[in-house]
């Protein structure tokens, strides 16, 4: 039996008393500096979405490890950008922080798996990408 938990950030967390459904929540936090730019994030080097700036994606995932990778524009001649593993237990909720660091030459897309407490602050006000609304 499932039961669905609404927070004041307006996304949804499934919560669950069996089953082996996961989630892994992956946020871009609204920054000036390349905001213009559209992130793939791929799920177990399969594409999901093209995350946009200040927006959220939930990934449905099994437990075990999987990797979380994103690179700009999407286009499969570019090598990612960067990556983070996370080892999903049953039930789970996971979150993935995306910054963006600009340097002099070039912006990149730093991932970093956070607690669900900070998380949860910097999701207070963001809505689920567009990417994903047919989806759910």
């Amino acid at each position: 039996m499932a039961s669905i938990l609404i927070s004041k950030a307006g996304y949804c967390e499934m919560s669950q008393s069996a089953g082996d459904t996961s989630y892994i929540y992956v946020y871009r936090v609204g920054q000036f500096s390349g905001a213009g730019a559209n992130w793939a994030v791929f799920l177990d080097d399969e594409k999901k979405c093209k995350l946009s700036n200040n927006r959220y994606m939930r990934l449905v995932v099994t437990p075990g490890k999987h990797k979380i990778s994103a690179k700009v524009g999407g286009a499969n001649l570019f090598k990612k950008e960067t990556e983070v593993e996370i080892e999903v237990e049953a039930g789970g909720s996971y979150y993935v922080a995306c910054n963006v660091k600009q340097s002099i030459t070039r912006a990149r897309l730093e991932m970093i798996e956070v607690t669900k407490g900070s998380a949860n602050k910097q999701m207070e006000k963001m809505s689920l990408d567009k990417c994903q609304e047919n989806q759910d």
